[in-house]
């Protein structure tokens, strides 16, 4: 199995991998292209897995024009693609193929066959994390009926059309940004490392593909109020240090506070209130790690008056102190 990939914002320019059947490999291996064009800043990492193959990219680029990576592969794969950061439009060289776009906070698995295709980021601003895998580990993971009932997936391989699985993508939601900064954040070396990553990619992986997708694919929520509540969702995640309150927060949404506490538990999976709590406990505790901030400074960062009582949310939710963090 071969896969090309040519970066607009590399030097290095094009790289091929030539990867065993399903991806199989005993060895674990990371590597990032740290030669990054003039005006680009971040990194470009690969990780390869038995069975996967990682491609995380962390770019801010100074250059207005939109970024291409060409990718070239010489039979059919999946990929699961998560948009932390800016926006990911995917289309294939063939006539009249249509383009996928993916929005910042949304995640979709998509089947590309054996094909060449281009994935086009128009922000200045990127972080997306793409796994590639074949079909046979998806049934490894989440069984067989998985596949059988995707009847439209079925037409699509056997036309050797590229399909995705969720329209315009799902919502990420607190647990799945868990387990990707829990990956993304790795500290062990060696051994310990590579049983971690796998173990999370894993958890990842089932917890994306197995979940319940009729309650958000088929909720009856129209288009616009998912758009709206995906917006409030951006707002929230960028106010947390702000009071969000219900009724502002359904006054944005153009929604009444129930039909907003209502389409937002469907979407997201848990209450707003709860949501949000998750979401300051995320971003708290990267400042803590990452930046090095106390934890009153972090608390009140995230919007909590009283550091005491975000350090009772925090041990409610993770089961340990935040003080821990530092230790």
């Amino acid at each position: 199995m071969i896969i090309r990939f040519k970066s607009s914002e590399c030097k290095e320019g094009e790289v091929e991998k030539t990867f065993n059947k399903d991806f199989k490999s005993s060895v674990f291996s990371e590597k990032e292209y740290s030669c990054l064009k003039e005006g680009v800043t971040g990194t470009l990492k690969e990780i390869q897995l038995n069975h996967l193959f990682i491609l995380f990219q962390e770019y801010t680029n100074k250059d207005l024009e939109a970024q291409l990576l060409e990718v070239v592969q010489d039979q059919s794969l999946l990929l699961l693609q998560f948009v932390i950061e800016g926006e990911v439009r995917i289309s294939s060289d063939k006539k009249d193929s249509k383009t996928h776009t993916l929005l910042k906070n949304s995640y979709n698995l998509y089947h590309i066959p054996a094909s060449s295709y281009s994935l086009n980021y128009p922000k200045h601003k990127k972080q997306v994390l793409n796994i590639f895998f074949t079909e046979s580990f998806l049934k490894e993971k989440v069984g067989s009926n998985y596949i059988k009932n995707s009847k439209k997936y079925l037409e699509a391989k056997e036309k050797n059309q590229f399909y995705s699985f969720f329209d315009k993508g799902l919502s990420l939601n607190s647990q799945i940004r868990n387990i990707i900064n829990e990956f993304l954040n790795c500290s062990f070396n060696e051994v310990m490392r590579k049983s971690y990553i796998e173990a999370k990619i894993t958890e990842l992986l089932v917890t994306v593909l197995a979940s319940d997708y009729s309650v958000t694919c088929n909720n009856n929520i129209k288009n616009a109020d998912k758009e709206s509540l995906i917006k409030i969702e951006n707002y929230i995640r960028t106010h947390l240090k702000e009071d969000l309150s219900i009724e502002k927060l359904s006054i944005l949404a153009g929604f009444n506070t129930s039909k907003f506490k209502s389409e937002f538990k469907k979407v997201y999976k848990m209450p707003v209130f709860q949501y949000i709590t998750a979401l300051r406990i995320e971003k708290a505790t990267q400042l803590i790690l990452k930046e090095e901030y106390t934890i009153a400074q972090a608390s009140y960062e995230v919007g909590y008056k009283n550091p005491q009582h975000f350090t009772v949310a925090f041990k409610k939710k993770l089961g340990y102190l935040p003080s821990e963090l530092i230790n």
